[in-house]
């Protein structure tokens, strides 16, 4: 693995455990504040954005920590692919809750959308603070006619 491959990998394996403490800590704190705004359905509504933001964001950090390594092509169709599976799965999942009242879809909006403005804050931070260089020194380059 050369060096930018590994810092790369290095700086989605801080995104994962960031967004995992990121979502757990929503689970648990947007139930409590859903509970004391809108009773169970505020919990649902918290565990249920909770889950969709595992889904979305998670599944795309461990997406691309799998395809790190891989050509751009593979880790494109990885992530194009995986984009359209969650949109089946969020599709679905709307329609299967449209109209319930076990939930409180405001509890749900809000903790979605603290979850986005965290995942961005946390990305965000990470892509600046990592070692990636932007040129691999030529020593490591493959040359051509190189075989594995």
């Amino acid at each position: 693995m050369n060096e930018t491959s590994h810092a790369v990998r290095n700086m989605y394996e801080v995104i994962l455990r960031n967004l995992t403490v990121l979502v757990l800590g929503l689970a648990i704190v947007g139930s409590g504040v859903g509970y004391l705004v809108a009773g169970m359905p505020g919990v649902w509504g918290a565990l249920m954005a909770a889950g969709v933001a595992a889904l979305f964001m998670i599944g795309t950090v461990i997406t691309m920590l799998v395809t790190a390594d891989k050509p751009i092509q593979i880790a494109s169709a990885a992530g194009v692919g995986g984009w359209l599976v969650k949109m089946v799965i969020m599709l679905g999942v709307l329609v299967l809750v449209r109209g319930r009242d076990f939930y409180s879809p405001g509890t749900f909006f809000v903790v979605l959308v603290v979850a986005l403005i965290g995942s961005f804050a946390i990305e965000a931070t990470a892509v600046l603070k990592a070692r990636v260089p932007n040129v691999e020194p030529a020593g490591d380059a493959e040359q051509p006619g190189d075989q594995d």
